[in-house]
C-alpha cells in the first residue's frame, strides 16, 4: 500500500476513534455508582451549609466588636445549587429505585424550590409508588405540604396505604398521613379520621419505631387537645419550692414554657 493512501485511511478513521472514545468516557461519568454519587452530594451539601454558618457568625462577630451594625444575612441556607444537582443525578436514574434517594434530598432540603418539591412528589407518585424503595422518602413527604403541594402528598399517601406491598411502607404512610391529618384538623371528624389512621398501624405491622411514633402522635390526640384534661406537670418554682400542676385544678392557670436553647 503506498504511502498516500495509508495517510489518507489513517486521516479517515483517526476521528472516529476519538469520538468513540470520548463516548465511553462520558458513559463512565454517568454511570457511577449512585450511593457514591448521593454520598458526594450530601457531603458537599453539608459543607456547604456549614461554610454559610461559619461565614454568618464571623460577620455577627466581626459586627459585635467593631460596634457596628450586624449585616444582613440570608436568613435560609444555599439550598438551590443542591437540590438542581438532585435533581440532575435523579434524572440520570429515571424510571428505577436509584433515583429515589436523590428525590428524598430534594423534599428533605429544599427551603425556596417550591417547583422541584412538586416535581419530586410527581416524580415519585408516577414511578415509584409501588417501589420498595419508596418507604425511606415517606417521613419527608409532609414537607411537601410547605410547598404548596398538600393535595399531592395526601393523594400519594392514599395510594401507599391502600396499595402498597410492603406493611411497614403501609404503616409509615399512614403514621405521615395521620399526623398531617391531626395538624390540618379544623373538626372533630377530622381528628378522628387522624386517630384511626394511627390505630390502625398496630394492625399492620410490629416494627417498634413505627409503633413508637403512631403511640406519640395519639398521646397529642388523647390528651393535648382543646378540652382534653391536661397532663401532669411537676416542677420547682424560682424559690425552689416543689409543684405540681394538678395543685392548681380549677383554677385559671398560664403556663409560660421557655430556656436556654
Amino acid at each position: 500500500m503506498s504511502r498516500p493512501v495509508l495517510a489518507a485511511l489513517l486521516l479517515l478513521f483517526t476521528p472516529t476513534f476519538v469520538v468513540a472514545q470520548s463516548a465511553d468516557a462520558t458513559t463512565a461519568v454517568t454511570q457511577q455508582d449512585p450511593q457514591a454519587a448521593y454520598d458526594e452530594l450530601v457531603k458537599a451539601f453539608n459543607k456547604a451549609i456549614s461554610d454559610w454558618q461559619t461565614e454568618a457568625r464571623a460577620a455577627v462577630k466581626k459586627a459585635q466588636e467593631e460596634g457596628s451594625k450586624i449585616p444582613a444575612m440570608a436568613m435560609q441556607p444555599p439550598t438551590k445549587e443542591w437540590i438542581a444537582k438532585a435533581q440532575e443525578l435523579a434524572g440520570e436514574h429515571a424510571g428505577k429505585d436509584n433515583a429515589v434517594r436523590f428525590l428524598a434530598f430534594v423534599l428533605k432540603n429544599a427551603t425556596n424550590e417550591r417547583n422541584a418539591v412538586k416535581k419530586a412528589i410527581e416524580t415519585l407518585a408516577s414511578d415509584h409508588a409501588k417501589s420498595a424503595a419508596i418507604v425511606d422518602v415517606v417521613p419527608f413527604l409532609a414537607n411537601g405540604t410547605r410547598f404548596g403541594a398538600t393535595k399531592q402528598v395526601l393523594a400519594l399517601l392514599d395510594e401507599l396505604v391502600s396499595n402498597h406491598a410492603d406493611a411497614n411502607c403501609k404503616a409509615q404512610a399512614l403514621v405521615t398521613r395521620g399526623g398531617l391529618r391531626l395538624q390540618m384538623a379544623r373538626t372533630p371528624e377530622d381528628r378522628k379520621s387522624a386517630e384511626k389512621d394511627l390505630r390502625d398501624v398496630a394492625g399492620i405491622t410490629k416494627d417498634a419505631d413505627l409503633l413508637a411514633q403512631a403511640k406519640d402522635a395519639l398521646f397529642e390526640i388523647e390528651n393535648l387537645q382543646v378540652g382534653c384534661k391536661a397532663p401532669e406537670i411537676a416542677g420547682v418554682d424560682v424559690e425552689g419550692v416543689e409543684f405540681k400542676l394538678s395543685d392548681y385544678r380549677g383554677k385559671v392557670i398560664l403556663l409560660d414554657f421557655w430556656g436556654f436553647w
